[in-house]
């Protein structure tokens, strides 16, 4: 009798060990938003002013904010924020929304939109939306894999938007929101941050 409920117990164990794996080889599907500060001479005061050219140039509808359900062009934009005594490039932080999908036989992150804003110095100040840009319209995808920077350590590598833009690149980047839960404490953020880079890592190697 011991022994076969010692049998029993081996199998019922070999079972949850089988099950967990099967649970962590899952599909797994995120949608990830941080906010990050645009820096003139750094990577994203960088894309900031690329976007703008091209936006413009090859005639790239952007909206105000998720608000705004009217699109227009970076000129009409441009006019709108005058008259409010601003320009697009006064943007100074930008929020990025990242989507991952993975299972175990592929991964995949977007970067799906970009929105940047004008933040105050006084904080009380409500946040004055400058422009938000979908990151998946053809333009942008291209400029965002085919632009970026030179290493000024050494100027024979270039490094694409894409590449600069991602999370775990993002050294000042904070996460403000998972899914549809907003995050407004900075520990939980910060542990939120950690969470989702560990299990890209998890799937990526």
């Amino acid at each position: 009798m011991q022994n076969g409920k010692g049998k029993a117990s081996l199998l019922l164990l070999a079972g949850l060990v089988v099950c967990s794996s099967a649970v962590g080889q899952s599909r797994w599907k995120q949608t990830v938003q941080a906010i990050t500060p645009v820096v003139q001479d750094e990577i994203t005061g960088a894309l900031l002013d690329s976007l703008v050219q091209v936006a413009d140039r090859q005639a790239v509808p952007v909206r105000r904010s998720p608000d705004y359900e009217e699109s227009m062009s970076v000129l009409e934009l441009s006019d709108t924020l005058l008259d409010e005594g601003l320009d697009v490039l006064s943007a100074n932080q930008v929020f990025i929304t990242y989507e991952y999908e993975a299972d175990p036989r592929s991964f995949k992150q977007e970067i799906v939109e970009l929105y940047f804003i004008y933040r105050p110095v006084e904080y009380e100040d409500a946040d004055v939306p400058i422009a938000l840009v979908d990151a998946r319209h053809p333009v942008v995808r291209n400029m965002l894999v085919s632009n970026g920077t030179r290493l000024e350590s050494n100027e024979a590598v270039f490094e694409p938007f894409w590449d600069q833009l991602r999370l775990h690149q993002l050294e000042s980047g904070t996460v403000v929101k998972v899914g549809g839960k907003i995050l407004r404490d900075e520990a939980e953020a910060t542990r939120e941050k950690q969470r989702i880079l560990k299990i890209i890592q998890r799937f990526l190697y």
